[in-house]
């Protein structure tokens, strides 16, 4: 690559057609509006708190501590410089919802606290660095029966209200939005109101935060509190999803995981880990591509360069940290390659099916001849199938990436 050539994908001016043609003046033209936001950040938090309690018609403020955190959350995003119109409005959005949500949750187990006595029996987490095919196993998995695993409108609201069919349409439109911001994302990240989804959107800390902005000194904060508090939530959640159905085995999923895995497994001391395995080139550089969407969405310039050095700092130490917490943790892990996932499905899945204890129906491994990189892509199968990321084009040096810094940067052999 040119001097020039770099110079232009450093400061995110090489043209990718990764997000729709608006974003740009959309961003520029309400610049002035996302600056007037950030300037008195402890008035633009109370008014989100304001907001969600209009929302629910719940006044009472969430626990004290949950909003200190979510304080600091909120003071990242509102010292990024770089933060545009619609970075400002997401995190603001996503920050309401999660103080709506708590709300929510605290009112509906103090008139029913016997939600929280019930089980929730071996769950499954999928867990490994992102593109290694977490999202396609999360969904064959869920597909077996017994199985379940929660669906995006969940996730984005997990307590019943009158007409359920509001949360359904809320979850619709996020879906439309992103796509309409960034079309690219049906290939790379496909998102469906009913579809199985990762679980941190119920976690209102997590480091995906960090695919919309640079934010070092969230970073440092996360990886150095005590998560057990966000699992708390998570499992107080899934006991709300659960209640008053037909008990099933939850199978959960994401990478983001691997930062607080101690944490994951005090909460949820009888869980099994299935842990995905890729070339960690691969996985670092297609995850760089889907960082990027997020990024340029967020932000009015983007260094490729940097979020390149970040993204293979943070997952390096993600999953230092996890391998840490797998040699202390007396539950089971289970390991899954990416190639036997996607080049011989079957056999890799009977295997990790008859592990799990899980039944492997004739009707799951149509799902799984179904979803194999060969098969014709239906409306919904293709967004579990490998046959997407086939479509996904990426490659490391665009993000200033070497193979051999990628993989010097990582644990074990």
């Amino acid at each position: 690559m040119t001097a020039a050539g770099a110079a232009r994908a450093a400061t995110g001016a090489v043209a990718s057609g990764r997000v729709a043609w608006w974003v740009g003046p959309v961003n520029g033209l309400m610049t002035p509006a996302a600056r007037r936001g950030r300037r008195r950040p402890e008035s633009s938090f109370r008014a989100l708190q304001a907001r969600a309690a209009r929302r629910t018609g719940l006044p009472e403020p969430a626990d004290p501590q949950f909003l200190a955190d979510l304080r600091v959350l909120h003071a990242s995003f509102m010292a990024v410089q770089e933060l545009s119109f619609i970075g400002l409005s997401g995190i603001r959005a996503e920050l309401a919802r999660h103080l709506s949500n708590r709300l929510r949750v605290r009112d509906l187990l103090r008139a029913n606290p016997q939600i929280t006595s019930a089980p929730v029996p071996r769950p499954v987490f999928v867990v490994g660095l992102p593109r290694t095919g977490t999202t396609m196993l999360h969904a064959l998995l869920a597909s077996a029966p017994g199985h379940r695993a929660p669906l995006l409108w969940e996730l984005l609201d997990p307590c019943p209200q009158p007409g359920p069919g509001r949360r359904v349409r809320d979850a619709e439109r996020l879906a439309w939005l992103a796509y309409r911001a960034a079309p690219s994302l049906r290939v790379i990240h496909p998102m469906d109101a009913w579809a199985p989804e990762e679980c941190i959107f119920a976690l209102p800390h997590h480091m995906a935060y960090h695919t919309r902005a640079r934010l070092p000194g969230y970073q440092d904060w996360y990886t150095r509190r005590d998560a057990t508090g966000d699992y708390a939530y998570l499992r107080q959640q899934l006991q709300i999803l659960q209640w008053q159905q037909p008990p099933r085995r939850w199978i959960l999923k994401s990478p983001f995981h691997l930062w607080h895995l101690d944490a994951l497994l005090r909460v949820f001391p009888d869980a099994t880990i299935v842990w995905t395995h890729r070339d960690v080139l691969t996985a670092v550089a297609s995850w760089c591509s889907l960082a990027e969407v997020t990024r340029r969405l967020c932000n009015r310039r983007v260094d490729l360069y940097q979020l390149g050095r970040d993204w293979t700092q943070m997952w390096s130490q993600a999953v230092t940290r996890a391998l840490r917490a797998r040699a202390a943790a007396a539950q089971p892990f289970l390991d899954v390659s990416y190639a036997q996932l996607t080049d011989a499905p079957l056999p890799a899945l009977e295997a990790l099916y008859s592990s799990l204890g899980a039944e492997l129906t004739p009707a799951v491994r149509q799902q799984i001849s179904s979803r194999a990189p060969t098969s014709p892509a239906g409306p919904r199968a293709h967004q579990y199938s490998a046959h997407h990321y086939s479509a996904h084009h990426y490659s490391a040096d665009r993000y200033g990436l070497t193979a051999e810094a990628i993989r010097d940067a990582f644990p074990g052999p």
